[in-house]
Order: structure tokens, then sequence, then C-alpha cells
């Protein structure tokens, strides 16, 4: 099978949960089928990273699309109807890509993946199509609006989700829409029933998420990784620093935080203190994770299913979370995973966690256990290869 693939950055390296599916789908289907990537780039030196996607990809052509660019962009797109979001990738230089990649290839699946990219395919009327939605945007931007304390970002939130709602009704244009929690494809299928929406979860490369060696974690440090410039983890950074960890270092005062991933804005930057660590980025978040004896994702906003969680799992980290952390996951609450709904109850739970190495130990073990059994990228890419078949076999 021939399947285009036009994703908004380039999957690699895949630090950030975007490029991480993409990546993780594209390393399975590559061996399987004749896949075609077309991506902007914002940087040229992103060129570089062909090469990594090459062995998967028949073929992999970039548009460059610089950050000034961008920017430009939107402050147009303000006097539109389109999302911030769309407007930042509009590029007639990535609609030509595209015209002549459909001509050249002729593939028997375009997968578009987010949203924001949906501008570049909804509109065609050849080939089966499959929108790779992800989460619900809208969904995203509703709890953010609600949510958050900042007035600013409130008033950014509800400026965005009108615009948002209203274009998500482009979904019932593609044969196939895939969201990977069952809330978001609820949520969305609620505005827009004639939708036809799947779910396709998130899923581990559990080949590399794989324990190795004997590391001796340390007994006081809990773990938060994730893309650090995305907003609802800078919120959780703040709130795990500022309203939970004061409870932990009263019952255990030798406990430390590690702030983990990419671009941490300066407010991230400014938590740093003796128990407080920023690292920035790391080249193997596997270690990062096993360094620690508790991952935590004290999430307040957002959508879909957070790597954040799936991967300390999948190495066998217990982690504790907020309800939002894990929306969509199949877990067993005390038993694979800790939930909490205050900052008291979830301090309790990592204070627990760090006091007990049989416990971290019988969770983690659990923990492990459920992702392989639920969460294996190969699991969740034969799901959206099962989708593609069944496309191509109606157009």
């Amino acid at each position: 099978m021939r399947i285009l693939f036009l994703t908004s950055r380039i999957p690699y390296p895949p630090y950030r949960g975007d490029k991480l599916r993409a990546w993780n789908l594209i390393k399975y289907l590559g061996t399987r089928h004749e896949i075609t990537l077309l991506s902007f780039i914002q940087d040229r030196s992103e060129i570089s990273f062909v090469s990594a996607l090459q062995p998967y990809c028949a073929r992999v052509e970039v548009v460059y699309l610089p950050s000034w660019r961008s920017v430009f962009n939107c402050l147009v797109g303000i006097f539109t109807s389109l999302p911030l979001q769309v407007s930042y990738f509009r590029s007639k230089r990535m609609s030509r890509a595209l015209e002549s990649l459909l001509q050249e290839v002729n593939p028997d699946i375009i997968h578009t993946h987010l949203i924001r990219m949906a501008q570049y395919t909804h509109s065609l009327d050849n080939n089966g199509h499959v929108l790779d939605l992800t989460d619900a945007i809208s969904l995203y931007l509703r709890r953010l609006r609600d949510g958050s304390k900042n007035r600013l970002v409130r008033l950014a939130a509800h400026f965005e989700l009108s615009r948002m709602v209203e274009y998500e009704r482009l979904i019932p244009e593609y044969d196939r829409a895939v969201v990977c929690s069952p809330i978001d494809r609820q949520f969305l299928l609620q505005h827009i029933p004639e939708a036809r929406i799947d779910l396709v979860p998130n899923g581990i490369d559990l080949d590399f998420f794989s324990i190795e060696g004997d590391l001796q974690p340390d007994p006081y440090r809990i773990v938060f990784a994730g893309n650090m410039s995305y907003f609802p983890n800078t919120d959780g950074a703040v709130f795990l620093i500022e309203e939970i960890f004061p409870h932990i270092k009263k019952s255990v005062p030798e406990a430390k935080i590690y702030i983990v991933g990419q671009n941490p804005p300066r407010r991230i930057k400014a938590l740093a203190r003796e128990d407080v660590v920023v690292t920035g980025f790391v080249s193997d978040i596997r270690s990062a994770y096993l360094r620690g004896s508790v991952a935590v994702s004290p999430i307040r906003f957002g959508a879909g299913t957070p790597n954040k969680v799936l991967e300390p799992l999948a190495l066998g980290i217990p982690v504790v979370s907020t309800a939002i952390g894990v929306e969509g996951l199949d877990l067993q609450a005390g038993k694979e995973i800790f939930i909490a709904s205050s900052p008291e109850e979830f301090a309790g739970h990592v204070i627990r966690l760090l006091t007990d190495s049989e416990l971290r130990k019988e969770v983690g073990r659990a923990a492990r256990s459920a992702v392989m059994k639920q969460y294996d990228i190969k699991t969740t890419a034969q799901e959206l290869e099962r989708i593609y078949i069944q496309i191509s076999q109606q157009t």
C-alpha cells in the first residue's frame, strides 16, 4: 500500500508528543508499506534529520517554513476565521509540494497528521483520506479557558476555541478520523455526530523502552518529564513545585524533583534550587526515568493520553498523576497507577511510594505488565493499518 504521510513537523528526533506518535507509526508501517513523508521544517538544519527517516520511508520531502513567516501568518490570521494554529502553518510551497507528490506517487492512503494540516487535504476528492487528530483540540482549549488562573491565557484560549470548534466541522470530509482517547472521541461526536472517528491509542515502542542493566535509582528522586515549552507542562511544573512539593518535603525532607525536557521557559528555569533540578533536554529519556523512584504527571489542562505517563510505566517506574494526566488510559488506580484530585492527595501518594520500596516494585511490575498488554505500538499501528485497508476497499 502506498501511503502519503503529511506532518506539520518533521517527526525526528521524537522528543515531543506529536513527533513521537508520527515517528512510532512510521517506523512500524514503513516496514510493511511504501511511505512517502511530506513535512515542514522550521530550520534548515533539520534537513539532517531526513537520514533517520529514510530507512522507513521510500521518500522524504520537506518544505521550509521559517518561524518569522509563521508569526506573520498568525498576525494576518487574526483577521480571518481560521484557528491561529492553522494560520501558523499556511504555506503555498506546501500546497505545491503536495500537489506534485499526489501526481507522482498516486497514494492509496493520505494520512494527515493533526488538524492544523487539514487545510491541505480536506477538500481533496481522490484516494483514501485519514485525519489523525490525536487529540480533540477544542476539548483542550475549553479546559484551558475554564481552568487557567491566568487572565491572558483564558482570553487567548477563548479566542482560539470558537474558531477551532467551527474548523473541526471539516472532520466529516475525511473517510476516517482517529484520536488516541475515547474521551476525545466522545467529545467530538457530541457536536459532530456525522463524523467517522476511530480510536487509535498512543503506543510505546517496548523494544526501546526496555530495562537493561542494573541502574540503581535515587530513592528520593521524583521525575516530571515532557516538552517544557508546552503550556500544560509548564503549568504542571509550577503546580508541582509550588502546591504539591511542600507537602512532600514535610514528610520526606530528602525528596528532590527533576524537571526533564527540552526548551524550559524562563518561568521553569526560575524554579531551580537545591532540591529542584531543571535539566533541559536529555538525549536518553530512559535513563532520566530509571534514575528516579517515582514519575509524576501533575497536568491540569490537556486532552489525549500523554506519553509522559506511558513511558515510565513501560520501564516499571510507578506514576502519580492527576485524573486528566491519565485520561483515556485503561489502568487500575491504586494497583497500576496512583491518581490524585488535590495537592495533598497527590503528595500523599508520592510519599507512600518514596517510603515503601516494596510498594514501588509491586506497582512498577503491575504497570509495566499493563502497558505491555495494551499499549504496544505494534498493536496501535495494526489498528491504523486495519483502518487503511477498510478505506482502500471502499474507494
